[in-house]
């Protein structure tokens, strides 16, 4: 399936967005070790993570390339896409859940122990493992984004339908219900449904963040003129937030609420709504930023990642559960550094061996007016 990225050019791809996802990937990849890198990448704008950017910048390339899909080959048409990739990211899911579970048991048997860090049903039932991974009944950490990713892409044909019905407000209202409801629901006591584990992401809530970026998405491909400029007073809002996300991440501030309340808007698994606030914020100054100035958020190596997502996204999974498993790793700083920058080098491994393997052309952009574009090819996945 060949789609091109429209960013407003026909038939080009703004590297933008790719070189924003494969900056969302070096920040996973870092944050999921034990890393003193994270100081860099984990929280430093603010109460979020890389994943509420990647999930968010999923559902607008989505948008803009199946809102496309969708005018030129109709609802039957869209299906048959969306169905397609609901299929090619769950066959990575499967492999790369395999992979993890295989590493695992090696390293274990080589070893002669198994760390703590690792699933524990690989290493305490891994043929029960191997069978409820691929059902979607087991999803450990780090295993458990492409699913959710697999789930949302198949909600697209309803929210795509709508948006082209010019029902924008509605399919925002009921996804924002969706969320805000979820933020009230007490917190469900998985230990009895052991060893049914579904994620540490609740799809209700983050559902709202993908929802949101097919939106823009599809309005950008309707109507690709800027839509962002700086304003004073939301770029003092903006700042503002930010500033309070990073007191409350790094500097340790206190909100004067409840200690319920506080919990709830720093929920990660429901997607608080200080996490979302501040994501908002952070994304508006990005997107004021590329729009000015794209060269600035335009760097061909991110891109190069964010043009083969969802191989980078599995192969770094396997990877991290691999390295977790040995904290000598990480015993000095010269080790930490070294393996985690080894652990990035590796990302751009797996890209290129994809790129050999799918003949994939290489990222050749051409240039337009305010708009860097390469030339079209699959479309990434999260």
């Amino acid at each position: 399936m060949t789609s091109s990225l429209e960013g407003g050019q026909p038939g080009g791809r703004d590297l933008r967005f790719d070189s924003l996802r494969g900056l969302m990937i070096v920040a996973m990849t870092v944050n999921h070790l034990p890393s003193s890198l994270r100081a860099f990448t984990d929280g430093s704008l603010g109460i979020f993570s890389a994943a509420e950017g990647f999930v968010f910048l999923s559902g607008l390339l989505i948008g803009l390339v199946y809102a496309r899909r969708l005018r030129r080959d109709g609802p039957a048409g869209l299906r048959q896409a969306v169905v397609q990739r609901a299929t090619r990211i769950y066959v990575w899911h499967v492999a790369s859940f395999l992979s993890a579970l295989v590493a695992v048991q090696v390293c274990s048997r080589l070893t002669g122990f198994c760390s703590w860090a690792s699933p524990p049903l690989f290493y305490a039932h891994p043929w029960l493992a191997a069978v409820l991974g691929p059902a979607l009944l087991y999803q450990p950490g780090l295993l458990d984004i492409l699913p959710m990713y697999c789930v949302f892409v198949l909600l697209v044909p309803p929210v795509l339908n709508a948006l082209a019905a010019g029902r924008h407000w509605r399919v925002l209202g009921w996804s924002f219900f969706a969320w805000f409801v979820v933020q009230w629901v007490p917190p469900v006591d998985g230990a009895p449904l052991y060893p049914i584990h579904v994620g540490s992401f609740n799809i209700f809530a983050w559902q709202f963040l993908f929802v949101s970026g097919v939106v823009i998405g599809q309005v950008r491909l309707t109507d690709p003129r800027p839509q962002i400029g700086f304003r004073p007073l939301l770029l003092a809002g903006a700042a503002a937030i930010c500033v309070c996300g990073y007191g409350v991440q790094r500097l340790h501030w206190r909100p004067d609420c409840p200690d319920w309340l506080f919990g709830i808007i720093l929920n990660k698994p429901n997607l608080g709504a200080l996490r979302l606030v501040n994501f908002a914020m952070v994304a508006y100054l990005v997107g004021a930023v590329g729009g000015r100035w794209p060269r600035l958020i335009t760097w061909r190596p991110l891109a190069f990642l964010g043009q083969h997502s969802l191989v980078v996204v599995a192969a770094q999974s396997v990877l991290v559960l691999i390295l977790i498993q040995f904290d000598g790793l990480f015993a000095t700083p010269w080790r930490d550094r070294l393996v985690t920058l080894a652990a990035i080098g590796f990302l751009f491994v797996a890209a290129r061996v994809h790129q050999s393997f799918t003949g994939r052309a290489p990222l050749r952009p051409r240039q337009t007016p305010g708009l860097p574009v390469s030339r079209p090819h699959d479309v990434p996945a999260a």
